[in-house]
């Protein structure tokens, strides 16, 4: 629905901004080659150790990484010299990254600590015990921007500012028998490009931008139903990316 409702905003924004400049309207239609970097820095707390002596939380482990992909994504702009160049764009890019699959082993009754060595942690079996292979996997597809974008004079050159967001599909087999919903992400991008001719009707485009994703927080689908402790498993995580793109298009 979220999106749902972003592609009608920008889709009145766009009719609106033709209609009061349609004396001067220039529309533009292209496709993107993208290549994008990205930093995470992520922490997973598993939850409670289920011993029923206060709902203590589980493991907590910390992981940070840089990830880099290619993309391809489809834009349309409207823009008009009435408000001196101002634009308005939506870009989409059905598939962005396959996150890198994580296989990792959990014993969480026995951590090196000695901490989980309860009677009510060691006598877990079975699918209740929350130890063996937890496999971490997923994806980001669905990324959208809306954005501005405003000439500096006649020199080809033009800033860009706007909203972004994208949506992580989890695809996790967890030894602790939760599950992660998928995740959107919002957040925000800036950047500054520069647009060239290629004959009357063509254009070609190079540009750069940074996004600033807000924080993310996920909690995992079940806690320690059979005992006192209701926590979770749980997600945070910082996002950071640079993105630079080749386009090329046709105006109207």
């Amino acid at each position: 629905m979220k999106k749902i409702n972003t592609i009608l905003a920008a889709a009145s924004a766009l009719l609106m901004l033709t209609v009061t400049g349609a004396n001067s309207a220039e529309f533009k239609l292209g496709v993107s080659a993208n290549g994008m970097a990205a930093y995470a820095n992520a922490k997973e707390t598993l939850k409670g150790d289920g011993d029923g002596t206060g709902g203590q939380t589980g493991r907590t482990t910390n992981a940070e990484a840089l990830m880099a992909t290619t993309f391809a994504s489809v834009f349309a702009e409207v823009s008009t010299d009435e408000a001196m160049g101002l634009g308005i764009g939506i870009s989409y890019a059905p598939e962005v990254i396959d996150l890198p699959k994580e296989t990792r082993q959990v014993n969480q009754c026995n951590d090196q600590t000695g901490r989980r060595t309860g009677a009510a942690c060691t006598n877990k079996t079975g699918d209740s015990a929350d130890s063996g292979t937890q496999v971490i996997d997923g994806k980001v597809q669905d990324l959208l921007s809306i954005y501005l974008t405003m000439p500096i004079s006649d020199t080809g050159a033009y800033v860009k500012a706007g909203y972004i967001q994208a949506t992580m599909i989890t695809s996790e087999n967890l030894a602790t028998g939760s599950k992660y919903e998928n995740i959107d992400l919002t957040g925000t991008q800036v950047g500054a490009g520069y647009e060239g001719s290629i004959g009357d009707m063509a254009f070609w485009r190079a540009e750069g931008t940074y996004q600033m994703w807000d924080d993310i927080s996920a909690n995992g689908s079940e806690s320690n139903a059979t005992t006192t402790d209701t926590t979770k498993n749980k997600i945070e995580a910082e996002l950071g990316s640079v993105s630079g793109s080749l386009s090329i298009g046709m105006r109207f």
